[in-house]
């Protein structure tokens, strides 16, 4: 795995990132709910690859420079996840989305045998930056992570049987 510093342009870009990926979960399940199954499939499957992306970029971070990465374990909705902070800016994972020997790394203030209680109401209206996808995804992009190489697939199935492809164009 290739390190990435943490630059706050790389942060930014993940950031909305993973504030896009928040919009898309909301915009799948609102598509599924009025019976339009191709959009549905597509922001899942785009959402899913945000994700994939979002991971990716954190485990590099993590390897470039583990001391500059903390966290705490949250309990949300029943589950257990890993805030990571790494700079000004704060990120929810699944523990084992990073990998052991990366978690390991990170210096983490409790376990996940007793996480803080932090009710999580997802709110993608919040707003820390202007930038948009594109100029996030080819940031990453530029620094070696690539959204289309984290999709499943690079197409899904419409509701009519037609192939749909969902990478984004503008990546290489």
């Amino acid at each position: 795995m290739n390190p990435l510093e943490p630059t706050d342009d790389l942060l930014e870009s993940l950031y909305v990132v993973n504030k896009v990926a928040k919009q898309f979960a909301d915009e799948a399940t609102a598509a599924y709910d009025r019976g339009d199954v191709t959009e549905s499939n597509v922001r899942s499957a785009r959402k899913d690859a945000l994700y994939r992306t979002k991971t990716a970029v954190l485990s590099r971070v993590v390897a470039h420079e583990d001391a500059r990465v903390t966290g705490e374990y949250h309990a949300i909705n029943g589950d257990v996840w890993l805030f990571l902070t790494v700079g000004d800016w704060r990120f929810h994972q699944p523990p084992r989305a990073i990998g052991g020997d990366l978690a390991d790394a990170v210096d983490v203030a409790n376990t996940p045998d007793e996480p803080i209680d932090a009710p999580y109401e997802r709110d993608s209206s919040v707003e820390r930056s202007d930038r948009s996808l594109e100029d996030a995804l080819t940031g990453l992009a530029e620094a070696g992570v690539n959204a289309n190489d984290h999709l499943a697939r690079p197409t899904v199935t419409s509701e009519h049987d037609r192939i749909v492809d969902v990478r984004w164009s503008f990546l290489p």
